[in-house]
């Protein structure tokens, strides 16, 4: 029997009728304490879908394979019928359309757009998280394709898939914005119900004198809404400001950058020897904002005074890096002391980058595990990582605020 598929469209009403139950069961405190739209907006990111973007800053490429293929004797003619199974010479062409990274790819794969066309079966695509790829036979048994059809296929491929993902994308911005405003409605709706009980309850409590037992609300639940932006918000307390956590892969992501781009100076150092901490200081940062790219948030990385980079998201500093040149002791504890005076938020994260151009480098390391530890600051969980990466929990000013560390070390020293 014929099953049909699933579309984007159902989809959404799936995903509203979630929502619904969601948002009834949601205690009180937080639907009459959180904005309409800033709570919508917490569980719109949960569902909602993202549009399928072709990645213009990557070619489409093809590669050209040829195999063998065992065709059955009832398969070929029948004057062939006596001669067995027989193996034959095949060729095949795989195209790739490069595409932006999509974590809902796979979902997307397998629902229908409202708009669809019976000759442009979807199982001919491969869909991935980066890509999408078709296979074209070229020779096979029975036939070979020129090279003029090979290329009116392959192009006739590649505009099925564009108007698929233009078919496909209509329905997903449409239903993110009907998904939005019906959480919105949804809420509004519990709003007002509340408020209305509230009225009924307040009636009956002046009449029987007798006060109603207040339900105090827990704290907010950390959660991740999208795993490609480089913060997460967390749900919005009521009347209170949204607050922001640093997720640690990302902090990893940006240490593995910043470590492959430092250790590429270590390779050459006398090409930089001439630069200091503000020069050395710029072309990480360089690196760091062509790698990662700004979301709604408005994460950047930016610079501030002559040797930090700075995450921004706004309203405080999640993410500070100092670079340093080695000067001892001393000099690492003041950074410390320094780093800690920039973070703002409670769950924050620290980079030190030390250059070292004195000659004994390997004699620094001696001194790392001790100079870290003695720190005022320093609290516990002291980690070395690598032979140059080390970590610790330091304490901030405020008592229950907590900064990870991590301290890089490279060096630049070169004969003159």
């Amino acid at each position: 029997m014929y099953r049909r598929r699933a579309s984007i469209a159902d989809y959404y009403r799936d995903a509203l009728d979630k929502l619904r139950s969601l948002i009834l069961r949601e205690s009180e405190a937080q639907i009459i304490g959180s904005d309409t739209t800033e709570l919508a907006e917490y569980y719109f990111q949960q569902y909602a879908l993202n549009p399928i973007e072709i990645d213009d800053t990557r070619e489409k490429h093809w590669e050209y394979n040829n195999y063998v293929k065992t065709i059955p004797a009832n398969q070929r003619e029948s004057f062939y019928g006596n001669e067995g199974n027989l193996d034959f010479p095949c060729e095949r062409i795989l195209v790739e359309i490069p595409i932006k990274p999509n974590d809902n790819i796979k979902i997307l794969s397998e629902l229908t757009s409202s708009t669809f066309s019976d000759s442009y079966p979807e199982r001919e695509f491969n869909w991935n998280q980066n890509s999408i790829s078709f296979v074209i036979e070229t020779k096979g048994y029975g036939f070979s394709l020129d090279e003029e059809r090979i290329a009116n296929e392959i192009n006739d491929h590649i505009r099925r898939v564009t108007e698929l993902l233009e078919w496909k994308n209509n329905d997903i911005k449409r239903g993110n914005v009907n998904l939005l405003n019906g959480i919105k409605g949804l809420i509004d709706v519990r709003k007002q119900n509340i408020q209305k009980s509230k009225d009924k309850i307040q009636s009956l409590t002046q009449k029987i004198n007798i006060p109603l037992k207040k339900n105090i609300p827990q704290g907010a639940q950390r959660i991740a809404l999208d795993p490609k932006p480089i913060v997460k918000r967390i749900k919005p307390n009521p009347h209170l400001p949204e607050e922001y956590v640093l997720d640690e892969s990302k902090v990893n992501d940006i240490l593995e950058v910043l470590d492959n781009q430092a250790k590429s100076f270590e390779r050459t150092p006398k090409a930089l020897a001439s630069l200091g901490e503000e020069e050395l200081r710029d072309l990480l940062l360089a690196n760091l904002n062509s790698i990662f790219e700004g979301k709604a948030t408005g994460e950047t990385f930016s610079k501030k005074g002559k040797t930090d980079i700075y995450l921004n998201i706004n309203k405080g500093n999640i993410l500070v890096f100092e670079c340093k040149q080695w000067g001892g002791k001393k000099l690492l504890h003041e950074t410390i002391d320094q780093l800690r005076g920039y973070l703002t938020w409670r769950h924050n994260y620290g980079v030190i980058i030390i250059f070292s151009k004195i000659k004994n480098f390997s004699k620094i390391f001696s001194e790392i595990p001790s100079t870290i530890q003695e720190s005022q600051s320093f609290k516990n969980s002291y980690k070395k990582i690598n032979e140059t990466h080390y970590s610790a929990i330091h304490v901030l000013e405020d008592d229950g605020k907590e900064v990870k560390i991590h301290y890089l070390f490279y060096n630049l020293f070169s004969e003159n």
